[in-house]
């Protein structure tokens, strides 16, 4: 088992240029929702269409190699006479793996460090949906002009202490319990040598949402 994954990894590694064109379809997309109210007031709304169309990352999650997707969003007030200001940012994360001993998919939510909640799937198909359909953040701008969100969307490997964190909480046991103090074993050794110096999948995307007006009541 051990041999056989290592040998994926050295295969997401050097990948083909054709996978890399395919790479590029890989989208974040953040646009205003419809107005709360009279004023005009939005909340951003995000979408990360075809993330597990990317073969790379299929393959990493399909090989039971967790992935993290760290998003930030922005509100940004336009100023004619100067540079935009940034009136505040959310930033949250989330950590997609597939878990072989149940032949299921799990997405877990993570705020200030900590995992929040988890939903799991029976098919890497439903994921998928889920991860493309679109999620509107409880954030929104705090007085009056012109605005617009921006966003940022980091995607990659999780760390061998991210994976025993996110172990831990998936078998109910506290995430800020004692490690082994015996360390890692080879297999994580060796897996952790290959995420840090074999350049395997990193993403990072940016998005800017169209320009809204919020008026005074």
């Amino acid at each position: 088992m051990l041999r056989s994954r290592l040998l994926l990894l050295l295969t997401l590694i050097a990948l083909p240029s054709a996978a890399a064109a395919q790479r590029a379809r890989v989208r974040l997309e953040v646009t205003p929702s419809q107005p709360i109210d009279g004023t005009g007031i939005r909340k951003p709304t995000i979408r990360t269409p075809n993330i597990l169309r990317d073969p790379r990352w299929r393959e990493a999650i399909q090989s039971s190699f967790p992935l993290r997707m760290r998003f930030r969003i922005e509100i940004w007030r336009v100023r004619t006479d100067w540079f935009d200001a940034l009136e505040r940012s959310f930033e949250w994360e989330v950590v997609i793996q597939y878990e072989p001993l149940t032949d299921e998919y799990s997405k877990t939510l993570i705020f200030g460090g900590s995992p929040r909640g988890i939903n799991r799937f029976l098919s890497i198909q439903e994921l998928e949906r889920n991860l493309e359909s679109p999620n509107e953040v409880n954030i929104v701008p705090g007085g009056v002009g012109e605005y617009y969100f921006a966003g940022t969307l980091q995607i990659r490997t999780l760390t061998d202490e991210e994976m025993e964190e996110l172990e831990r909480f998936l078998q109910g046991e506290p995430t800020s319990a004692r490690r082994d103090p015996s360390g890692p074993s080879l297999g994580r050794s060796a897996r952790r040598l290959l995420l840090r110096f074999g350049g395997l999948p990193f993403q990072e995307l940016e998005a800017r949402s169209a320009r809204f007006v919020v008026t005074l009541p």
